[in-house]
């Protein structure tokens, strides 16, 4: 029921150049410093951008969508593992950043810029280089505020994106709501292309669940509807913060070509895990994991190799402004995140 998507040009190793040094300890990559397209995060960890920069070549994908690219390739090159769009319900409808046409140029995907204000995008790329700030013992944190224009529904939010060096492969989202928005019921941040890894496994408080498991019959060219899992289904850590991930079942995803003879769909790195993390301070008993699937890739009729896959992953709540959740990209398993329980039989 949502997202656009577009054919995956070829990923290639990407390096970054950089123009000049940093005094910072941790290997920061910041837009306006040591790179001229608007990407920020840990060099050797998760790195994400904002339209138009990008890891997939060509325009880095739809626009209005937060960009994540992730070291998977055989010689530490980046590639895109998946989107986040900004999706907040007001007004009993809910808005959608990659979908919805700009109220301010007419194209489509709403503008995000970078902006310790609300004053409106300029034409040039949001190249701010955040506010880098030491925290205690030596840790090192990135914060940047990403602006999004006014949604359909009248909903107006604003999302503090912030890095820590000791967890280079996190990335936190806190969601606030701006002085003009429209009450907002639900400020729903969802990764949105999980059939680029052909995700199939979700893991859940006492087992794994996978796409055929949950969607045995959904056939075609749309979105299988959402299945919903409440608090008490939600695996937690020994933190005591809830951690709801899902992965490939394939061991060797690079060696498919989804549409042979090209490179469209073709997710060219070792296997990953994708989570979210709930930090168990933030936590409510409303909170609630969802994904969605699909038979074949968007805007085609090619069936997805090994069956339908997961497609939107997210956590659910109530709004209330502050609300942070962290996504994560690692080559770790679960359980080596501290995800305990009964195993699926098939995973990895």
């Amino acid at each position: 029921m949502t997202r656009v998507r577009f054919f995956l040009l070829p990923v290639a190793v990407w390096w970054l150049q950089l123009a000049g040094g940093s005094c910072a300890a941790a290997d920061w990559v910041r837009a306006g410093l040591n790179t001229n397209r608007p990407i920020w995060g840990l060099r050797g960890g998760l790195l994400f951008a904002i339209p138009p920069g990008g890891f997939g070549g060509g325009e880095g994908g739809p626009r209005g969508l937060i960009r994540l690219g992730y070291p998977t390739l055989t010689n530490g090159g980046y590639a895109l593992i998946n989107f986040i769009a900004i999706e907040p319900v007001a007004n009993g409808r809910r808005g959608f950043s990659e979908l919805e046409t700009s109220r301010l140029d007419g194209v489509a995907g709403k503008r995000l810029w970078i902006s310790a204000d609300n004053a409106e995008p300029q034409s040039a790329p949001s190249l701010n280089p955040g506010r880098l700030s030491s925290l205690t013992s030596g840790v090192e944190q990135l914060e940047l505020t990403l602006r999004v224009e006014k949604f359909e529904n009248d909903a107006h939010v604003f999302v503090v994106l912030a890095q820590r060096s000791d967890a280079p492969d996190e990335l936190r989202l806190t969601l606030h709501r701006e002085p003009d928005s429209a009450p907002i019921e639900q400020g729903i941040l969802t990764a949105t292309m999980g059939n680029l890894a052909r995700t199939r496994r979700l893991r859940l408080r006492d087992a794994a669940v996978t796409s055929q498991e949950l969607y045995p019959h959904h056939r075609g060219d749309g979105f299988a509807a959402h299945t919903v899992f409440p608090l008490a289904r939600l695996p937690r850590i020994a933190s005591g913060d809830v951690l709801v991930a899902v992965t490939t079942d394939e061991a060797e995803p690079a060696a498919v070509f989804p549409f042979p003879g090209s490179r469209r769909w073709y997710y060219a790195g070792v296997p990953v895990t994708q989570y979210w993390r709930k930090p168990a301070r933030d936590l409510r008993g409303d909170l609630q994991a969802a994904v969605n699937a699909r038979f074949t890739y968007w805007m085609s009729q090619q069936p997805i190799p090994g069956g339908v896959a997961f497609e939107n992953f997210e956590l659910r709540e109530p709004f209330h402004d502050g609300q942070t959740v962290i996504f994560g990209i690692t080559r770790k398993t679960p359980a080596a995140l501290g995800v305990t329980g009964k195993p699926s039989p098939s995973r990895p």
